[in-house]
């Protein structure tokens, strides 16, 4: 017997099959796209031809509801007000689970990574937006951390949200984006204008990071930006919840140099004195699949305390 594990992101979406001992058999990673549910049904239907599925986890990077409908998912409007839990019930008639994508990845990272044996710590998932969620005393608090959406200049950017000044419009991968492109627009010079024929709009935020490494100027001011916007929204955590651990997850998890570094430096230098100090502040080792595995996790819903023995095994070849 097998699990369906998905985690849907603003940019892209990986579906997963996890068998009842964990081991990932497949992983598939494909855009989002303004109607992601074609997709990713025509993905489920696929593994179903193929596979004896017992139930389907899907994490989603928004609101969800205990009925598992999805209240609002900025970057995927597509998804707002939509009843995702019985879409899917309904169409394969099996066990469906509905959680946030972060937290779903910080279950994961709880069970099988770098939160094992912590007693608390947040998640933060780096992406087209920004989420979170925090783990405490053997399990996931039960509230919502919309991290993303913390206001850091309340007079600042609008969000899709509806908020001003969210972290997310300052520090996320859009907001990397965003950022490059009005500085190239009113003049400023960058490698980037050399990709894709002088398009600059089709730049990704792994293109900027790449130009970064590679010395250009602008791409390194903008991800220094960003990464210290970051490091004053984790600052707030850590002066508001005094975890463990902070740990960062997501595709712009993997920009280590420049926006990283810059954001854990910006979040102990404004953290408080006597609290900062024991906060360790760290990389996922599941950024790949955590939101996958979480939301199998979440869909057993097996005692998550008796969990941290379990060891994933490594995929099939």
């Amino acid at each position: 017997m097998y699990y369906i594990g998905i985690d849907i992101g603003g940019t892209y979406i990986k579906i997963g099959i996890i068998s009842t001992d964990w081991e990932t058999i497949k992983i598939c990673k494909f855009p989002t796209g303004n109607n992601p549910m074609e997709k990713i049904i025509e993905e489920i239907d696929s593994i179903c031809n193929e596979f004896k599925i017992k139930g389907i986890g899907v994490g989603i990077a928004g609101l969800v509801d205990k009925e598992g409908n999805v209240i609002k998912a900025a970057n995927i409007p597509f998804l707002n007000k939509f009843p995702l839990k019985k879409e899917l019930e309904n169409r394969y008639n099996m066990n469906v689970k509905i959680e946030n994508d972060a937290t779903a990845a910080a279950v994961a990272e709880a069970l099988f990574g770098q939160g094992k044996g912590s007693f608390s710590f947040i998640l933060l998932t780096l992406g087209t937006g920004i989420g979170g969620g925090f783990w405490f005393d053997g399990e996931i608090a039960q509230f919502p951390l919309e991290v993303g959406h913390m206001s850091i200049n309340y007079q600042g950017k609008f969000c899709n949200c509806g908020n001003t000044g969210c972290l997310e419009v300052y520090a996320s991968a859009r907001a990397i984006k965003d950022n490059l492109i009005e500085r190239v627009e009113n003049g400023e010079e960058s490698y980037i204008k050399k990709l894709y024929e002088g398009n600059i709009y089709r730049a990704t935020s792994e293109d900027i990071y790449k130009a970064a490494m590679e010395g250009d100027h602008l791409c390194r001011s903008v991800l220094k930006e960003a990464g210290k916007a970051l490091g004053a929204g984790i600052a707030n955590l850590i002066n508001i919840f005094g975890p463990e651990k902070i740990i960062l997850t997501g595709g712009l998890s993997k920009a280590i140099n420049i926006y990283l570094e810059t954001a854990i430096q910006e979040a102990k230098k404004r953290a408080m004195i006597g609290i900062a100090e024991s906060v360790s502040i760290t990389q996922s080792s599941l950024v790949d699949k955590g939101g996958v595995l979480g939301a199998v996790a979440i869909l057993i819903n097996e005692n998550l305390k008796q969990f941290p023995d379990r060891k994933l095994k490594e995929p099939k070849n």
